[in-house]
This record gives C-alpha cells, structure tokens and sequence, in this order.
C-alpha cells in the first residue's frame, strides 16, 4: 500500500467517522428535545387541572356573590377571594401558554432561558401564594362558614379576631416583601436556597432543563462536524 493509498483510506475513515458522528449528534438531540416536549407537555397537563380548579371556584364564589349581593359584608371577602383566584388562573394561563410554544429549533441556549423564564414563574407564583394565604384566611373564613354551613362568621366571632387575621396577614406580606429586598441578593446565592428553589419548581420543568443541560454539555464538548 503506497502512500496516496494510505491517505485516502484515512480520508474515507475520517469521512465515515465525522458522519457516524453528525448521527448520533442529532439521534441524541431529538432524544433529548423529545423527552423535554413530554416533559413540559406532562407539566401543562398538571396546570390545565390547576386551572380548571381556579376556575370552578371563580364561578362558584361568582354565584355566592350574586347569591349575597346585598349583604356586603360576606361580597367583600368574597372578592377578594375572586380576584386572588382569577390572578391565579391568569398565571396558570401564562405558564401553559409558555410550556406548550417553546421553539425547539431554536439554539439550545435560548431553549434554556424559556425554561428559566417558566422556573422563575411558578416559583414566583407558589411564593406568593403561600405568601398571600395568611391574608386570604379572614375572607374564607367568613365566605366558608356562610356557604357551607350556614354560619356567620361575623357573629361566631369577634370583629377584633376578624382584624386580627387582616393584619398578620398583611405583616406576613410586608415582611416578605422586606426580606425580599434585603436579602434577595445574598439568598439566590445559597446553595441550600438554590435547592429549594429546583424543588418548588416541580419534577417535570426540573427534568426538562436536565435534558436541555445535558444536550447542552454534550454539544459543548463535541466538535462542530
């Protein structure tokens, strides 16, 4: 075998490598962006029960109002218990919307970010529900007793332990809203913080962005071809 002969078969042998190469580089892309679609897919299905629960109770507490529309002491905290759940349905709204048009011929990178952008707002929205809960308790309290058992919560108990309710549920707000801006820097950087973060995000939305970061890895460390 004379040299030409040699670089030829090694050319052939190059060839043959970088195309066994470009294969799997798209056989492992759709596998990962496949099972990221299901899982974001998984995700929206979860949301949709979400939002078909919000809003049930929209259109029950909507029919509580108008069942009571002259007695404006159970209409206000039924409002309000209204707005919360109708803010709530928007979010959930938003989030399926996000999780069901990501544009997977998009680079990887940009695929991330709508992950994030979706991680940061269910995070964001579970804080401040369970932020919001202590402020929500009064309202139904009082909405509760009166449409299922009858009860006015008004006379059942006192105008002070009413108010009461009111403004630790507006302390747990405010202070939130100070640890937020105090703190919020040095918090994002504790690992143990970042961990509660991925957990509150939920099991699907964390898989997703573990395909999209190992697709990720890979590609960085594989040659274009």
């Amino acid at each position: 075998m004379d040299l030409d002969e040699l670089k030829q078969q090694w050319a052939e042998h190059d060839r043959k490598l970088e195309a066994n190469l470009s294969l799997t580089r798209r056989l492992l892309t759709a596998t990962k962006l496949n099972r990221t679609r299901s899982a974001l897919q998984r995700m929206a299905l979860f949301l949709a029960f979400e939002a078909a629960a919000a809003l049930a109770v929209i259109l029950l507490l909507g029919s509580f109002i108008g069942d009571h529309i002259t007695a404006v002491r159970f209409v206000i905290p039924a409002v309000v218990l209204d707005i919360f759940q109708i803010a709530t349905l928007i979010v959930l709204v938003h989030q399926i919307r996000i999780a069901l048009h990501v544009d997977y011929s998009q680079p990887i990178v940009k695929i991330q970010a709508q992950l994030e952008s979706l991680r940061i707002l269910s995070i964001r929205t579970l804080l401040w529900t369970l932020v919001a809960a202590p402020l929500l308790w009064a309202p139904l309290l009082i909405v509760g007793l009166k449409a299922f058992l009858g009860l006015d919560a008004y006379t059942l108990f006192s105008p002070a332990y009413l108010l009461a309710n009111v403004g630790v549920g507006l302390a747990v707000v405010f202070l939130a809203i100070w640890i937020s801006k105090r703190f919020g820097h040095r918090m994002s950087r504790s690992p143990i913080l970042q961990q509660v973060m991925r957990t509150l995000a939920g099991y699907n939305l964390n898989l997703a962005a573990g395909y999209l970061a190992a697709l990720s890895e890979f590609e960085s460390e594989t040659p274009a071809v």
